[in-house]
């Protein structure tokens, strides 16, 4: 497994984020709470997209560094580079535009995770390109690192979080299905079982490689899966 190191963080600022905080509109109403427009720190968003679109972009990017409940309306618009107009007439407040972000962010780990689980590889060989592809360890898992915020009490915040995790671990259950159809697993290895072990193991390594800043405590419940796998499997003649 290739880990990559934490790239500069583009979402820190000098001083400690305000205001936004918990699921409330965003502070003040319109025209409270809103950095100057000199006050911008430099656009995420695509050259051509929408102000919409800019002001997701910076959401994904905040939600991912940050989590939820440390990102203010005022730090989405400065990365954002959107006006306050612009702000007001899509989202009525932070828990939408949050929403929103989190959707798009499921929706594209899920096509990455369904790229890696496509048909044509042995399905053992698939659940190995999952468990040892590239992550960015100390940055933690894109969605599940939002999981023990209290704000993921919200359905409509916690729906696209649920979602890309039980995907994840219906692609593996069904690739372990196929092994066992095939005779590739051992006998008694149960391939739900497998399948939410696996998944435990590899969002509990981001959680150690965050608590002990330190990529090797992932690269260790990385290797303990690989382990785990090959144990499970049935040995060719």
């Amino acid at each position: 497994m290739v880990l990559r190191q934490r790239p500069r963080d583009l979402c820190r600022r000098r001083t400690a984020p305000s205001g936004g905080q918990g699921l409330t509109p965003w502070p003040g109403g319109p025209g409270r709470g809103i950095p100057p427009s000199g006050d911008r720190r430099r656009s995420v968003a695509r050259p051509g997209s929408s102000k919409r679109e800019a002001i997701v972009a910076a959401a994904k990017a905040l939600l991912w560094e940050r989590g939820y409940e440390a990102t203010s309306p005022r730090d989405v618009l400065s990365l954002s580079g959107a006006g306050q107009g612009s702000l007001y007439h899509h989202f009525p407040g932070k828990r939408e535009v949050a929403a929103a972000a989190l959707a798009e962010m499921a929706a594209e780990e899920i096509a990455a995770i369904d790229a890696l689980f496509a048909p044509g590889a042995p399905p053992l060989d698939r659940v190995r390109a999952y468990l040892t592809r590239e992550r960015q360890a100390l940055r933690g898992c894109r969605l599940a690192r939002l999981a023990n915020e209290a704000a993921m009490e919200e359905p409509v915040l916690r729906e696209p979080v649920a979602a890309y995790l039980g995907h994840i671990q219906a692609s593996l259950r069904t690739s372990l299905e196929e092994a066992e159809a095939a005779g590739g697993l051992a006998p008694g290895v149960a391939p739900a079982a497998l399948a939410a072990a696996l998944i435990a193991v590899v969002e509990g390594g981001y959680v150690l490689a965050r608590v002990h800043w330190d990529e090797a405590a992932m690269r260790a419940a990385i290797d303990g899966t690989v382990q785990l796998l090959a144990v499970a499997a049935r040995p060719q003649a």
